[in-house]
């Protein structure tokens, strides 16, 4: 199932003209990293991608390498399944899993389609947030009350107000229920970037993790530590980003991942106090 579904990834990518690599190695935290030109606006869409039948198997260490890695390379990471915690996944809802989110592989095509999710799962919740001050207008405009808006959706007024300030998330039914009234505009599009809050503090403990020797030869970037990708560390700036190698160990496979990541590489000899930084795509 695992090959069956990087397949329908790799397809999926390849029918938006994305640069794909596949890495071709399961104990990694990541199975593909997808580059679509002229996603949004003409900028261009970037996912570091996991993939696994059960999306919500996937262990905290391999997420916050995949939010550490996202954080460094402007990227979107995404775990791509077809059950969440052995429940088959609903079509066009994102299950949030430690400040990321998971998708089956029909929303995923959604968010290579450059769709947008309105409908998130949380602690086996669906809910979505509303779009407050349009909730309004589009109430007031149809010469609708407060108290006649909560009747047709079968909540209290105090409830309907606190939607329009944007105060409380609806339900899956009050939120569907909202879209038929209205459209879907009315709810807000999910922003599937990691949430800094939620993984502030393995992020933190990323850091902590960094020798540092390896701290005195970057002293200008922020460093993290990672668990089970191509390199052990990588390195931050607001101007620049790379991933932190040894110097006697750079491979090709490396290479290929800052590439399409589009970081750059800083190669290290700790013994002779020495750095090198090739191709940073950031600065």
């Amino acid at each position: 199932m695992g090959n069956e579904l990087i397949a329908h990834v790799l397809s999926f990518a390849a029918s938006r003209r994305a640069k794909v690599l596949l890495i071709g190695d399961s104990s990694l935290s990541y199975d593909a990293i997808i580059r679509i030109p002229n996603y949004d606006k003409d900028e261009e869409g970037k996912f570091i991608i996991k993939v696994r039948e059960d999306a919500g198997k996937v262990n905290r260490e391999a997420i916050i390498d995949l939010v550490v890695l996202a954080k460094v390379s402007n990227s979107t990471p995404i775990i791509v399944g077809v059950k969440y915690d052995n429940e088959e996944m609903d079509d066009g809802v994102a299950y949030k899993t430690h400040g990321i989110y998971a998708m089956g592989i029909r929303t995923f095509k959604r968010i290579l389609d450059n769709d947008s999710i309105k409908f998130v799962k949380d602690k086996g919740i669906v809910k979505a947030s509303v779009r407050g001050q349009l909730l309004r207008r589009l109430r007031e405009d149809r010469g609708m009350s407060l108290g006649d808006l909560a009747k047709l959706l079968g909540v209290t007024r105090r409830t309907v107000y606190e939607y329009e300030r944007e105060s409380i998330e609806a339900s899956e039914r009050t939120a569907r229920m909202l879209v038929s009234l209205f459209n879907d505009d009315v709810l807000k599009d999910i922003n599937l970037r990691p949430n800094d809050e939620e993984v502030i503090k393995d992020v933190s403990a990323r850091e902590r993790m960094v020798d540092e020797n390896v701290k005195e030869l970057l002293p200008s970037f922020k460093l993290y530590s990672l668990v089970k990708a191509h390199t052990k560390m990588a390195a931050h700036s607001p101007g620049e980003s790379y991933l932190v190698e040894d110097k006697r160990r750079l491979s090709n496979e490396v290479v290929n991942v800052a590439k399409v990541l589009g970081v750059g590489l800083a190669l290290i000899e700790a013994e002779k106090h020495d750095v090198e930084f090739l191709e940073s795509k950031n600065s």
